[in-house]
């Protein structure tokens, strides 16, 4: 980008500021991220084999394997969700700040995502007054006795958003307003699959670079606690279909089409923290992760700090399904 083009950007960014309110905060952009096409990937081709997971798993809960690497211990706790947890709850809660030179649009973000023997049940809100940043609520069910389709009701609403703060954030929308999407129509738009359990591919070739904790035991409060930092293409592999998510979200009208290679977030970096107790169960999660996107067509550096706390106790189960 020319200093002159840079320039001309900040100056309508300030004007948009200026207009709608917008505090002047420490997002900065320097330079535009390079754009990797992930349209020829699969989310298989990106993961380890899964026999040798399960392997790993199965050493791992006999006790025969007793110091991992962060990479190891991710997988065993995805494995673990995806076929041995049958009722837990995923809270996610955090800020997401995106800006262009000195200008930035902080917002808050809470998603719940709660899995039992029946389905997977998400909710997730957002909400804003500022068009850079608009507001977006979502309410989605996907139940096993219905595998061909997924229920999907969206809005870009503040209307919709119940709650005064993150914590306590949730939904009331009209059901008149929903969508049955089939399955394939869902995988277009998200690239995945509604039942898969973590944000990110984590695995021997998306974590490559090396940037992770190689010998984690059990520290003195029976917990595993580990690292793992990804930049440039290795945050965007890992982030394969978690970056539709974004792009889909982050519109200011609920899209129509999906997303294409070239409009979604070019990535910087991402940080993990994850702790887990001594029988694998993940407890805790935190990201900072750092991307760009474009907001009303101009480029903008997206920072998100986030914590995903996960529940296994049947009252919080129960707490969650009820917002329904």
């Amino acid at each position: 980008m020319s200093k002159v083009k840079n320039y001309f950007v900040i100056g309508i960014v300030f004007l948009v500021a200026v207009i709608t309110g917008v505090a002047i905060g420490s997002v900065y952009v320097d330079g535009l991220v390079p754009i990797i096409d992930t349209s020829g990937l699969s989310e298989a081709s990106l993961r380890d084999d899964e026999a040798t997971i399960e392997a790993l798993y199965n050493d791992a809960i006999s006790g025969r394997k007793t110091s991992f690497t962060a990479v190891e211990l991710y997988q065993i706790g995805e494995y673990k969700l995806e076929y041995e947890t049958t009722r837990y709850v995923k809270i996610l809660s955090g800020d997401v700040s995106a800006g262009v030179g000195f200008i930035s649009v902080p917002q808050e973000m809470r998603a719940i995502k709660t899995s039992t023997e029946d389905g997977i049940y998400y909710l997730k809100m957002s909400p804003s007054q500022n068009p850079m940043a608009p507001s977006m609520a979502v309410k989605q069910i996907y139940e096993y006795d219905k595998p061909n389709e997924i229920y999907l009701n969206e809005t870009r609403s503040i209307e919709n958003i119940v709650g005064d703060s993150k914590e306590n954030y949730t939904v009331d929308l009209d059901e008149s307003t929903a969508k049955i999407w089939t399955i394939e129509q869902y995988k277009q738009f998200f690239n995945t699959e509604p039942t898969t359990p973590l944000t990110y591919i984590i695995s021997s070739k998306t974590c490559a670079e090396g940037n992770y904790d190689k010998d984690v035991t059990l520290n003195g409060d029976s917990q595993y606690v580990f690292n793992i930092k990804l930049t440039g293409s290795y945050a965007t592999y890992a982030a394969l279909y978690y970056s539709y998510e974004i792009r889909h979200f982050s519109e200011s009208t609920i899209p129509t089409t999906p997303p294409t290679s070239s409009n979604l977030p070019s990535w910087k970096s991402v940080d993990i923290q994850v702790t887990m107790d001594e029988n694998f169960n993940i407890l805790s999660m935190h990201y900072i992760e750092v991307y760009n996107v474009k907001k009303m067509g101009i480029d903008a550096t997206v920072t998100d700090t986030f914590d995903d706390i996960f529940y296994y106790d049947e009252a919080t189960i129960q707490e969650c399904l009820a917002m329904l």
